[in-house]
């Protein structure tokens, strides 16, 4: 039987409805959130101290990473802990042009824009159903426009 333990940061905010998702497909999902909402593990994950003394002996096969809410020295520890895949959902301004080029990789969510009339940040179920794509087959992904700089919300 496959593992189907889940580490999801950020459970209870950008992420909660793959969280939900993937509960509702039989995922036992271990939820990280400052908050501690929806029975979520109450944590700041920029604490990799503090992260890995709350998730000390716990065991997930694949995991979901909200970027801004992890230090890089919690994504290392996240990522070593991860069994199988561990997608990280980078926010839009690792996208700023002042950063460099942009290069996405694999296991990797990019968010941009959502273009239109009145361009608009994209909502938890956009973010979540893209995330959920890249943890399906770890292609990178780009979630709506990075380009131009000066047309995001």
């Amino acid at each position: 039987m496959a593992c189907r333990d889940v580490l999801v940061v950020g459970s209870s905010g950008i992420l909660r409805p793959a969280a939900a998702a993937l509960a509702a497909d039989g995922a036992h999902v271990i939820g990280v959130s400052r908050t501690g909402g929806d029975g979520s593990i109450a944590v700041d994950a920029r604490d990799a101290v503090a992260l890995l003394a709350a998730l000390d002996g716990q065991k997930w096969c694949q995991a979901l990473v909200y970027r801004p809410a992890v230090s890089e020295e919690s994504l290392a520890f996240l990522r070593a802990a991860t069994s199988g895949r561990c997608v990280v959902v980078l926010a839009s301004d690792e996208a700023d042009p002042a950063n460099g080029d942009v290069a996405v990789l694999d296991d990797t969510l990019q968010l941009g824009w959502h273009t239109g009339d009145v361009p608009r940040w994209h909502n938890a179920a956009e973010v979540s159903d893209a995330a959920l794509a890249v943890l399906a087959d770890g292609a990178p992904r780009v979630l709506g426009a990075i380009r131009p700089w000066s047309s995001r919300p």
